[in-house]
């Protein structure tokens, strides 16, 4: 006993370094693992304190066979309990999972619903925003990207019993339209309406190709542009890999049912090219001297307008994106002010809105 003891203790670790080199060993766990820790001058007596743990945290983040172990604990998990270990995923029926993350759950349950100040609030902060920049000569429009779990919502567990089927996504769209004057894109409703086609992915929290294209064109009409519709388009799709949603409990690819949509024909003799300048910034701008709009647009936006960028640099001559994490005002001044400027923001993540607002507000210095 004691001998097997110490072979399953040493065995992985005397193992791992013949075999690592042909395993993947690429972070596959959609968060940042500990790194070792350093000791150097200015290191204190606190920090020292905390030491063992991050000498801890290190080396349970980087155990030998750490992904293949996780991934068959989550097999069998899924195999023989019909579950996960993380308490932020949600499994929910024939293969669609959830994000039980932020205000997800709250939302699809419509139990965090906003206060009529609360509303009145927020619109006047998105208005007072809109005013700052329409006397700099800039446009601006607010995208409401809708939770997954509201859209696919026949697809959650049962016990997640619904108090309202109007949410927060709802009362914003509603009161911001009826409370301002600011171009509001809300592809909601559309998604609900048309079920013909995904557009959302089964084990990531994101929208596809096809939703993100949706909510492109909504905001090209409101822009006075002109619009495609899908059906134009040719979707192709493939097998993908696990979402953000898989990778948070090791999901093995085994289990996963879910496609990589691809929307083909948008302006393909169009090329957009990135503008190099902005590279050491967090600032993504594209370059499309043929394309059909020749106004200058930015996004701010979260991980949803990331799936945006193909197209819409291929639509527009000029296309700034600020992911909202790790923007900076001072990355908005009057010499980089663009045509338009649109709000990109996740349904779960709607009550940081005016603090966003506060730091737009800033720009244009």
């Amino acid at each position: 006993m004691a001998g097997c003891f110490w072979a399953m203790l040493l065995g992985p670790n005397l193992l791992w370094p013949l075999v690592s080199p042909r395993m993947e060993n690429t972070n596959t766990e959609n968060r940042v693992l500990a790194e070792f820790p350093k000791i150097t001058a200015e290191t204190s007596l606190e920090d020292l304190e905390d030491y063992p743990r991050q000498i801890e945290d290190y080396i349970n983040d980087h155990a030998a066979f750490r992904s293949p172990f996780l991934s068959l604990n989550a097999g069998i998990n899924l195999t023989f309990f019909r579950s996960v270990d993380n308490p932020t995923v949600i499994r929910g029926r024939e293969n669609w999972y959830f994000f039980n993350g932020g205000a997800s759950v709250e939302d699809y349950r419509g139990q965090n619903l906003f206060s009529e100040m609360d509303l009145i609030t927020i619109a006047s902060k998105v208005l007072e925003t809109s005013r700052h920049f329409r006397e700099l000569g800039v446009d601006f429009v607010v995208l409401l990207a809708p939770n997954k779990e509201g859209i696919y919502s026949e697809y959650m567990p049962s016990y997640y019993t619904r108090l309202s089927e109007f949410t927060r996504y709802d009362q914003l769209t509603q009161g911001l339209r009826e409370l301002t004057d600011v171009p509001v894109i809300a592809p909601k409703s559309y998604y609900l309406e048309n079920r013909d086609q995904l557009w959302y992915f089964k084990t990531d929290t994101h929208w596809n190709a096809a939703g993100a294209f949706i909510a492109e064109q909504m905001l090209i009409e409101t822009l006075g542009g002109t619009p495609m519709a899908l059906e134009d388009m040719e979707l192709s799709w493939d097998y993908r890999g696990p979402g953000d949603i898989a990778l948070l409990f090791h999901m093995p690819e085994v289990f996963i049912e879910d496609y990589l949509y691809t929307v083909n024909g948008y302006y393909e003799n169009v090329e957009a090219v990135p503008e190099l300048p902005f590279a050491p910034l967090p600032i993504t701008r594209t370059f499309a001297q043929n394309a059909p709009d020749k106004r200058h647009i930015a996004l701010f936006h979260d991980s949803f307008g990331l799936f945006m960028m193909d197209d819409l640099s291929r639509y527009f001559e000029q296309v700034t994106y600020y992911p909202w994490q790790d923007f900076s005002p001072e990355y908005l001044t009057k010499d980089e002010l663009p045509d338009v400027l649109v709000y990109e923001i996740v349904e779960r993540d709607i009550a940081r809105i005016v603090s966003d607002m506060d730091e737009l507000m800033q720009s244009g210095q």
